[in-house]
């Protein structure tokens, strides 16, 4: 009986085993379903739609740093506390562990979780000496060679199977030897459908909060994260947005008036596709006057941007003009509840129309004269209070709300192709930025930030991307694809951008 009885809790504890192997593989393969492929919501198909065609590529912020360490040692350790600051902020943020799947759901990539990362794949270094060549002079700080890095980068599509976002590191290094000083850029590209434009803030701010100067064991590649996270929350998660059927959501935009777009959309825009980019740089001093001068007028600075790139395109622009239509996206977070240190793709925006009369009285009145000034703070006023009115009817006749009906995505984004464009350009502003705080005593400082997205292929001709950190120096990144609109437009406008932000 001894042996029939223990013979009997043998086979019910083998049982009670095999019960739990099974149930524990059956969860697993039930989280493996759930995290397998994403779409990552309603903007996460559009952005992949317009990724696979060669339409949209990526967007980015880019910090400036400014560093004075005793000596070469230490700089040597700044870049192995950046790789461990890197392989922790990887761990806080969901949206950084996804990249382009190679399964696909009509047509359009699926996203996929990243569980190996290599260190080539989210990571590189550049000398600024090598950019452009082995000709450029120890020390030269341009806004030149980071523009190339942007350009370089804006022009590359992301790999399947890979995270799809990378950190750039560009380093100016000093001359003095005794005691090195040194200006470094840390660039933060990545897919519009993992993150937007405050989620490179985030990414930032991420970074420097994790960076710790002093670790002395070197970080170790690939980085190996097996445990499965959820997705990144989307925007149509935290608010209905979808299934919205008034009036506001359900009639077509209008978009029929005519506009001055540059050159025709591309049929074949993963063929020879450049990005470009110009930087303009309002220094600290005179955007604190800028500033003053807006809430005096009662005007936004986004309302006031909008209005002197109307006034510059305008007066530079050789062509008939017939109208403009400007596109102002806008973060969502305030509804969706996402905090700015998230890293999510959460945003809409809204467009707004200037008529040929408009930008003609402009070109009625003198050059800086206070007729002109006027006229641009007239349309400043008007930009201030149409923007304001368009985000407060959030859900309604929001981006996602307007993804959802279209049937066919990637048959919508691909007829595009050879057909005028109905923007002229877009106005994306960051705001001012406090969040993002190097290591107390670290000696290393930040400079100023740089807001960027490739050349639009399918969107308005120029992108003009801006950003503030508090107190410091406002910056403007003009973007664009090569051929789509003359440089020499470009150019003009970016110096009537520095000299009016300057001396309004």
């Amino acid at each position: 009986m001894m042996w029939g009885w223990e013979g009997l809790k043998f086979l019910k504890s083998r049982t009670a085993l095999l019960h739990l192997i099974l149930k524990s593989s059956y969860n697993y393969r039930l989280r493996m379903a759930k995290h397998a492929q994403v779409t990552l919501g309603v903007l996460g198909r559009y952005y992949s739609a317009r990724h696979t065609l060669g339409q949209y590529r990526s967007a980015c912020v880019t910090a400036t740093y400014t560093i004075s360490l005793p000596n070469d040692s230490l700089l040597n350790e700044l870049d192995n506390a950046l790789e461990h600051a890197l392989q922790a902020t990887i761990q806080q943020h969901s949206g950084l562990r996804y990249g382009i799947s190679d399964e696909k759901e009509a047509g359009i990539p699926l996203f996929g979780q990243i569980r190996t990362f290599d260190r080539q794949d989210i990571l590189e270094a550049i000398d600024s000496q090598h950019v452009n060549g082995n000709d450029r002079k120890a020390g030269d700080m341009t806004d030149e060679v980071l523009s190339k890095v942007l350009e370089n980068g804006h022009s590359e599509l992301w790999p399947q199977n890979k995270p799809a976002w990378k950190a750039v590191i560009v380093k100016h290094t000093g001359n003095c030897k005794s005691s090195p000083s040194s200006k470094m850029d840390i660039v933060f590209f990545a897919h519009h459908a993992i993150a937007d434009g405050l989620s490179g803030l985030a990414f930032h701010a991420s970074l420097m909060n994790n960076l710790k100067l002093k670790t002395p064991v070197p970080a170790q590649w690939p980085l190996e994260l097996d445990e499965l996270q959820d997705p990144p929350p989307t925007i149509e998660e935290r608010v209905d947005c979808l299934s919205c059927s008034c009036t506001t959501c359900t009639t077509p935009g209008k978009s029929d008036e005519p506009v001055w777009g540059g050159g025709r959309i591309s049929a074949t825009p993963t063929v020879n596709y450049e990005s470009c980019v110009r930087i303009v740089t309002v220094p600290a001093a005179p955007f604190s006057v800028l500033l003053k001068k807006c809430k005096q007028a009662n005007v936004t600075v986004t309302g006031l941007l909008h209005a002197i790139i109307c006034t510059s395109m305008g007066c530079s622009i050789k062509e008939d003009v017939p109208g403009f239509r400007a596109v102002t996206p806008f973060s969502a977070r305030r509804h969706t509840r996402a905090s700015d240190a998230e890293i999510v793709n959460h945003i809409s925006y809204l467009t707004s129309y200037v008529s040929y009369e408009d930008l003609q009285k402009f070109k009625d009145c003198q050059h800086g004269s206070s007729t002109e000034e006027q006229h641009i703070i007239d349309l400043a006023r008007r930009f201030s209070k149409e923007v304001a009115t368009k985000v407060k009817e959030f859900p309604h006749e929001s981006m996602a709300t307007k993804l959802n009906q279209v049937q066919d995505i990637l048959q919508e984004c691909q007829s595009q192709g050879g057909a005028k464009r109905r923007y002229t350009y877009e106005l994306s502003n960051l705001g001012s930025v406090s969040s993002i705080c190097p290591p107390e005593g670290s000696d290393i400082k930040l400079g100023r930030l740089v807001f960027t997205q490739c050349g639009f292929v399918a969107g308005p001709a120029l992108g003009f991307n801006c950003v503030s950190t508090r107190g410091g120096d406002f910056t403007i990144s003009i973007t664009w694809q090569r051929g789509v609109v003359a440089e020499s437009v470009v150019e003009n406008v970016a110096q009537e951008l520095e000299t009016r932000l300057e001396s309004f």
